[in-house]
């Protein structure tokens, strides 16, 4: 493999890149072809998992590491990268020495973080391994860097192969009878995800497609039905209906609002552990609250909510009087993006709020105690196996941009590995891949095969 990569032009790594439909499997999905294909001096592989009871990525470094290093390398290869970092938290000792060995002589590093939330984060990441800010708004790139997933990485030196993303590494935990870490085909059902690890534990449960903190409730059981595993699932928890983490997130917006005008006391705690605040953003979340509880017009104030990474510490963690400002910084941020209303406030990094970030940098430990999930930290899910459904429903949106067209049709026969769904003409996405080999049943948002 580092013979293959070491002969390609930097044009033939992201053409690579790009047919095996590689997104960022950290965060929304962002098409890793267009991510890479840019100059910066350092590469970071992010392997922090910050988010509580997650276990996949460990699980890829744990098997591999020496294809995350090529992935790395070809990265570091196609951006022009002179330096390169893996990130992982000091707890992950065995991992740490796995990757030193392989790292002797190549000159990537390895950097260890404290277990704090968000660490994977990565603005946060940026700022812990450099101490540099990323400006509001900005992008990694803006400080001359690009950070990467392990799982992504694992991805692009599957791609320097020829081997496109049809596979998930996915944790089931939480109320389930048998907890672990799973490998699926893209597009299998939540539903059976869960029956594959012996069923819920407890009746009625309510799932979290990826983590406690920021990730998507399924609360009925259409929305369970329906569900399945894309290239950006990582965790599928369940827990008990009610449970705290299910009440905030079913609260209306006109709760919400109610709230927030009779109860946010404008003590600042949301803003002063912020983590964005926190390496010197201008997000100061509380002005936010106070306008979103008063409905006033104060566009520059109420702004301030695009720079929110809706991680939910604010809400979660930091608010004394159980309030929302996250979820309310994401409704502001859809209204503004509807109405195309852009950040009107400075863009500065003021170095000053990063003093005492030491201080208030929020454990995982105790943050899951605050949350409602201590009982299942001490879980950890080993490898299960892998898994392969009779049918797949693959969503042709699963990245950040345009959705994939497919290129099949209804009664096609396709094998796994082929591509089933492009990139539309002049617009950003990314390829869609069998996942199973079968027959075609249907095409509409999603592709359904059956296995033959």
């Amino acid at each position: 493999m580092r013979t293959l990569q070491n002969t390609l032009s930097r044009d033939q790594l992201i053409s690579k890149i790009k047919a095996a439909g590689v997104v960022g499997e950290g965060g929304a999905g962002f098409p890793a072809h267009v991510k890479y294909d840019t100059k910066v001096e350092t590469v970071i592989a992010n392997g922090c998992e910050c988010e509580p009871l997650l276990y996949s990525d460990q699980y890829i470094m744990q098997t591999c590491a020496k294809s995350i290093v090529t992935g790395m390398k070809a990265v570091m290869q196609a951006s022009g990268a002179e330096q390169g970092i893996i990130a992982i938290k000091k707890k992950y000792t065995a991992i740490s020495q796995a990757f030193k060995q392989i790292l002797a002589d190549t000159g990537i590093q390895i950097f260890e973080l404290d277990n704090f939330y968000p660490a994977g984060d990565e603005q946060i990441l940026i700022h812990e391994i450099t101490g540099r800010t990323v400006p509001p708004l900005g992008l990694p790139k803006d400080q001359d860097m690009v950070v990467a997933n392990v799982g992504t990485l694992f991805g692009v030196a599957n791609a320097l192969e020829d081997l496109p993303v049809t596979q998930k590494i996915v944790t089931v935990t939480g109320e389930v009878a048998t907890p672990a870490v799973i490998s699926v085909p893209v597009g299998t059902p939540v539903r059976e995800c869960i029956e594959f690890c012996q069923g819920a534990s407890v009746k009625d449960p309510v799932v979290v497609l990826g983590g406690p903190m920021m990730g998507k409730f399924l609360t009925t059981e259409q929305e369970i039905d329906q569900a399945v595993v894309t290239k950006t699932v990582g965790g599928i928890i369940l827990l008990p209906r009610n449970h705290p983490l299910h009440q905030a997130a079913s609260l209306s917006l006109e709760t919400m609002q109610i709230r927030a005008a009779t109860a946010c006391i404008q003590c600042r705690i949301c803003t002063e552990l912020c983590p964005r605040y926190l390496v010197g953003q201008g997000f100061e979340t509380h002005r936010v609250m106070r306008v979103f509880a008063g409905g006033s017009q104060d566009l520059e104030s109420a702004s301030q909510a695009m720079m929110c990474c809706e991680c939910g510490v604010c809400e979660l963690f930091a608010c004394p009087m159980g309030l929302s400002p996250r979820r309310i910084n994401a409704e502001l941020k859809n209204r503004f993006r509807l109405g195309n209303i852009q950040y009107q406030g400075p863009k500065e990094v003021i170095p000053n709020q990063s003093l005492f970030r030491d201080y208030r940098k929020v454990p995982t430990p105790r943050l899951a105690t605050k949350i409602g999930i201590g009982a299942y930290m001490d879980i950890h899910p080993a490898f299960l196996g892998s898994y392969s459904p009779d049918q797949v429903s693959i969503p042709l949106s699963q990245h950040i941009g345009a959705p994939a067209l497919a290129v099949v049709s209804p009664g096609d026969t396709v094998q796994k590995g082929d591509c089933i769904a492009d990139i539309p003409d002049k617009a950003m996405g990314a390829r869609i891949h069998a996942s199973i080999s079968g027959v075609v049943q249907s095409i509409d948002q999603s592709i359904i095969i059956k296995g033959s």
